[in-house]
């Protein structure tokens, strides 16, 4: 299944020390992070690839501890997103900031949580799949979509910015 192994796993070690490191400094200092992606970015870097991960695993399952093991890293990396999703300062793709409602993070935490779904076990991974399609759908449309999901904009400005 994958043709470099030791090149995938290794990579997927960086991403996740990475994700610490940043985890890490938001914690310490987090009005001196800015974020730098914007949500497009975050959606085809993060998100998809490994959504993608563990949707196929319906139609290939890993054969040794090495697959799965890379099946639960894009599981824990998915998780992980939903905090890089919220971060304050993240905008979309035309310059307008995330929202931080509460509409917005419900429909963050819904893929958060169906990609915990995702353990070392089959059937597990595949009653995941469908309310993380779900979750991952009604993000993306609550992105687009979703009055109460929006911010409303500051007094005397529009909201065609």
């Amino acid at each position: 299944m994958f043709v470099h192994r030791g090149l995938y796993t290794e990579r997927l070690m960086r991403l996740l020390v990475l994700f610490l490191l940043a985890g890490a400094a938001v914690a310490q200092a987090p009005s001196s992070y800015k974020p730098f992606a914007v949500l497009p970015d975050l959606t085809a870097g993060i998100l998809l690839p490994h959504s993608d991960a563990i949707f196929n695993v319906t139609r290939h399952a890993p054969k040794n501890d090495e697959e799965w093991t890379a099946v639960q890293t894009s599981a824990a990396v998915l998780a992980e997103s939903g905090n890089l999703l919220v971060m304050r300062g993240r905008r979309k793709e035309y310059g307008e900031p995330v929202p931080q409602t509460a509409d917005w993070r419900k429909h963050v935490q819904a893929p958060v949580d169906a990609a915990k779904g995702a353990t070392k076990d089959l059937d597990a991974v595949f009653l995941a799949c469908e309310p993380l399609y779900q979750a991952c759908f009604a993000r993306h449309d609550a992105d687009r979509f979703c009055p109460t999901c929006q911010e409303t904009p500051p007094k005397g400005q529009s909201e065609s910015h």
